[in-house]
């Protein structure tokens, strides 16, 4: 936070009362004398000697003066006590010169408006921090600025009056464009932390769309994509975010499993398997059971089951189940790779399955012995089957089914023989 020079710039400087001023204008005088017993204030300061110039000062303050003058005199003092850290002492300096309001120029008038008001958000005085913020609003008048009211803003928000702090946030924002000027960062960001507080996400997007425009950092970006995932609009995410991806500004393992999630859910799993298996390979996702499962999901959905299955191995070989061999079966299973099912089923009850997964893996031996035509083996895999709840009715019926087919079989050896 800046705040007003130490040094102070005079509006007018008299050796005489006797000065000629411009009728029309309203003039404001400060005495040699008193000019340079501030110097020397001033000078002090430079050096660090705070406590002598604020002794100086208030040793000044107690001779006769006029309002103009002490309203310096405390602005000078306020400045020191911030320098030294003693803020509250800042504030009671501060204070003292709008005593002399009416009696010094408006600029000054505002500007420790606006100094008490920062000093009090610092202070977590929020109360007294609105108060002079709308006394800031009350006196600027015409020459009110977008930041007068960005502090209102401020001072609501953190008294959480929402609606009072979107009020001020607008306004400060309306007043930007209509002087033509760009809406500074931390005003639309403070209007986004409103509509967010409001649960006004709609209205967030469209903060966040101009923040980027005036102010294109990555981590707005990421926000507003995570934005349009709550008002499920996937596909503007999934664009922001390979927009993002391709220009290389995203390259945190968590951001880039979140793509590959959305080109999955937009239904283009090859370019989620390429984002996974070059985030892997550049060492950006960790090489985790969890990050080739989800690898092996997207080049199974992209049909490339070969590539499938090269990745569900290392995942079953990262993870401490068996629970991949399972996944891996069925892609055997389903390009008639009966034999390798079977070995990769058997490597799975090795390694331990999941105790829901054990009947439908015994079932699925069953499945691929039945292929091979090795009957006997089939009905015992089965009959494991039996065993668990979620897979007994399947099992039964193709014990059933395997018997009937293995006395086909054997009658026609009969015949045959």
């Amino acid at each position: 936070m800046k705040w007003v020079s130490i040094l102070i710039v005079f509006c007018m400087l008299v050796c005489s009362p006797a000065a000629n001023l411009k009728a029309a204008e309203k003039s404001y005088a400060i005495s040699l004398k008193v000019f340079k017993a501030m110097e020397k204030a001033n000078l002090l300061v430079e050096e660090k000697e705070y406590s002598e110039a604020l002794l100086i000062l208030a040793q000044l303050i107690k001779k006769r003066s006029s309002k103009y003058e002490k309203a310096q005199i405390y602005s000078l003092m306020g400045s020191i006590h911030y320098r030294k850290n003693d803020l509250n002492s800042a504030i009671d300096s501060f204070e003292q010169v709008l005593d002399s309001a009416g009696d010094m120029p408006l600029s000054l008038s505002i500007q420790t408006l606006k100094t008490l008001a920062q000093l009090n958000l610092v202070l977590e005085n929020f109360g007294q921090a609105r108060y002079f913020c709308e006394q800031i609003i009350e006196t600027a008048g015409e020459t009110i600025k977008p930041i007068d009211y960005t502090l209102l803003a401020q001072a609501n928000y953190k008294l959480e009056d929402w609606n009072k702090a979107l009020d001020a946030a607008t306004k400060g924002r309306e007043l930007s464009l209509q002087m033509q000027i760009t809406p500074k960062e931390n005003l639309l960001l403070l209007l986004n932390a409103i509509h967010f507080e409001l649960g006004q996400m709609d209205d967030m997007r469209g903060v966040l769309e101009e923040l980027i425009k005036y102010y294109p950092k990555t981590s707005y970006m990421l926000y507003l994509a995570s934005v349009y995932g709550q008002l499920d609009r996937l596909d503007k995410q999934t664009v922001l975010m390979e927009s993002l991806y391709e220009d290389g500004r995203i390259i945190a393992g968590s951001q880039l499993r979140n793509l590959a999630s959305l080109y999955l859910s937009e239904k283009n799993p090859y370019k989620g398997a390429m984002v996974l298996e070059k985030a892997l390979e550049k060492g950006q996702l960790e090489a985790t059971a969890s990050n080739f499962e989800m690898l092996a999901q997207a080049w199974r959905y992209a049909a490339e089951r070969e590539k499938a299955i090269s990745t569900l191995d290392q995942a079953a070989k990262l993870s401490q189940n068996g629970d991949n061999y399972l996944q891996k079966a069925y892609l055997h299973f389903d390009m008639a790779q009966w034999k390798d099912a079977e070995k990769t089923l058997t490597l799975g009850f090795e390694k331990g399955l999941s105790e829901k997964l054990e009947g439908e893996a015994w079932l699925l031996m069953g499945m691929a012995r039945f292929k091979m035509k090795e009957y006997k083996k089939a009905i015992e895999a089965c009959e494991q089957a039996k065993n668990y709840e979620k897979s007994i009715k399947h099992a039964q019926s193709w014990i059933s089914y395997i018997a009937s087919e293995q006395r086909k079989v054997e009658s026609m050896q009969q015949v045959l023989n």
